[in-house]
């Protein structure tokens, strides 16, 4: 039978990372790509801002990143126990780097390649191939070092907010790199 709680606790963890990922794809596009939000004669120079692409974000956030990354913290407590301590800090984020991340980033730009209409199998593979090394890469450096405060001083009520602020900073470099041609 379906745990309820635990669907409805993944949808609300889907929920809160839209709203994460729309404001990173927001703040990307207009203070890292300098796009113009107001009308204009759109040039390669100044594009106009692009509201189909945060929803695009907004989308993976619901259906994936949120309940994703919820339900595999969840599987670690469960495996490895909630308890603070370096070591178990230390285990938990290694899992969460080399069993976790990856599998998300493969998924998450070949749903964006879906989304942006690269409709045949080559082309996703494609986008998959350029984007997800240096994501990784990235996230080698940024991510231990999140997950390691997660895991030793945030408790598990905090965590949701304490991983939408890192992620908000995360998710708007991958609109950053997902976004180059």
């Amino acid at each position: 039978m379906v745990n309820v709680l635990l669907l409805r606790l993944a949808a609300r963890s889907g929920l809160q990372s839209a709203c994460i990922m729309t404001v990173a794809d927001i703040t990307t596009q207009l203070s890292l790509e300098r796009r113009k939000i107001f009308i204009t004669k759109h040039t390669p120079e100044k594009p106009n801002y692009d509201p189909v692409r945060t929803m695009r974000w907004a989308a993976v956030g619901l259906t994936l990143h949120g309940p994703y990354f919820f339900l595999s913290f969840r599987k670690l407590d469960c495996l490895l126990g909630g308890a603070t301590s370096a070591t178990n800090a230390a285990k938990k984020t290694v899992i969460a780097q080399l069993l976790v991340f990856p599998p998300y980033l493969v998924a998450l730009f070949a749903y964006m390649g879906v989304m942006e209409g690269k409709n045949d199998m080559d082309k996703i593979r494609t986008n998959v191939k350029h984007r997800v090394p240096e994501a990784f890469m990235g996230g080698c450096v940024y991510w231990p070092i999140a997950n390691f405060i997660n895991f030793s001083f945030v408790s598990t009520g905090a965590r949701i907010p304490y991983l939408a602020a890192v992620g908000g900073l995360w998710n708007a470099y991958l609109s950053y790199v997902n976004a180059k041609k």
